[in-house]
Parts: structure tokens; sequence; C-alpha cells
């Protein structure tokens, strides 16, 4: 799979149903980064425990919308929890060979703070 909208798709997917493991083959072994509110990671093995400890509360993954442009796919989703209300999420997705390169999130991390 190396579509930017696909691996976007499997992604999500992974990370709704909780198969991490699913979630960490698609982040690059090498030059990996995320950057969110709560977090600046420069290793997909810590991005995908950071995922799995998230999914020990989240209750649902909701897509809205999804827009693509070249290898970057940016996507606008609710996480659900059980220890805080819906939490909007602005995510960007930058795809090289297949794998996620890059992710940036932008969202209220308030009430995530303690999770």
């Amino acid at each position: 799979m190396t579509d930017p909208q696909d691996v976007a798709v499997a992604y999500f997917d992974a990370w709704r149903s909780k198969r991490f493991d699913d979630v960490r083959a698609l982040l690059a072994d090498e030059g990996f980064t995320y950057s969110g509110p709560l977090a600046e990671l420069d290793d997909a093995d810590a991005c995908r425990d950071a995922l799995a400890r998230l999914g020990g509360v989240m209750t649902d993954l909701v897509v809205e919308r999804s827009f693509v442009s070249d290898d970057d796919v940016v996507t606008f989703f609710t996480v659900h929890t059980s220890v805080a209300p819906p939490n909007k999420v602005a995510n960007w997705l930058h795809v090289e060979n297949g794998k996620i390169q890059r992710i940036r999130a932008v969202y209220d991390a308030r009430e995530m703070a303690s999770i």
C-alpha cells in the first residue's frame, strides 16, 4: 500500500480497532516524528505506545473528513474517551513510500492531559 489516502484509512481503522501493532507497521522506521500538544516524539515505537495508552480509555474514534494533497492527508476526527468529553482533532499525516513519516496533531489538550 503506497497511496497516502489508503495509508491514512488503514491508520485510523487500526487505531479505532485498537490494533496498535498494525498502527506501528504503518509508521516509518527511520526519521519518524510526531508533534502535538502533549508530546514531541521522534520514535515510532513511542508513538505506538502513546496511542495504546490512549486506547485504554478510548471508546470511539469518529473520522469526520479527510483531505488529500500529494503525500499529505489532513483528517478531522473526534476522539471519545471514558475520562474526558469528546475531543476534536485536526491530524496531518505525511506519507513517504507507503509509510507515515510525520504526524502533526492539533487539539485542545486540557481535558486529555491526565491520560
